[in-house]
Order: structure tokens, then C-alpha cells, then sequence
């Protein structure tokens, strides 16, 4: 299973049915979003409810994010940057 401990961001539940998510549930869960980067979140129909599941990172990512970004804009020979954001798209 994942190694939650690596991962950039926790696990976000959300839902009726969470009851029913159990831990190694949830390390199911977090493994598939970690193989699926492109996939933002799982829908978990349980007999209690559904369940949507996504990705929840720290509050400080963005601004992590932002230097990275202002860092290599700012390196010798990059004209352009453009890296997209959740949600949409921001250029730099």
C-alpha cells in the first residue's frame, strides 16, 4: 500500500457514508489517487450514504508553489512559465 508518510497531501472524505470507510479502506484509497494523478476524486456509494474522496494539501502548498515558480522565471534563458492551477490556468 501507499506510504501515507511520502505523500504531499492527505486524504479529504466527504459524505453520509464515511462511517464505512475503514483505515485500510482509506490506504485503498489514498493508493489508487496516488497511481491516478489526474483523477481529483473518487465517488464511494456505501450502504450509508456516498462518500466523495480527494486530495486535501497542507495550506502552505501554494506559496511553495509560487516560489518554485518565481524561482524559475527568474532563471537565466526562461522567458515563460506556465504552469496550470486547480481550477484553471495561471501564467507567469
Amino acid at each position: 500500500m501507499t506510504d501515507a508518510s511520502r505523500l504531499s497531501w492527505q486524504l479529504l472524505m466527504v459524505g453520509p457514508g464515511i462511517d464505512r470507510i475503514t483505515p485500510d479502506i482509506q490506504d485503498r484509497l489514498a493508493s489508487l489517487l496516488d497511481l491516478l494523478p489526474t483523477t481529483a476524486t473518487i465517488n464511494v456509494q456505501t450502504d450509508a450514504g456516498y462518500v466523495t474522496v480527494s486530495r486535501d494539501w497542507p495550506s502552505h502548498r501554494m506559496e511553495t508553489v509560487d516560489s518554485l515558480v518565481d524561482a524559475i522565471a527568474a532563471a537565466p534563458g526562461i522567458i515563460h512559465i506556465s504552469v496550470p492551477e486547480e481550477g484553471g490556468s495561471a501564467d507567469e
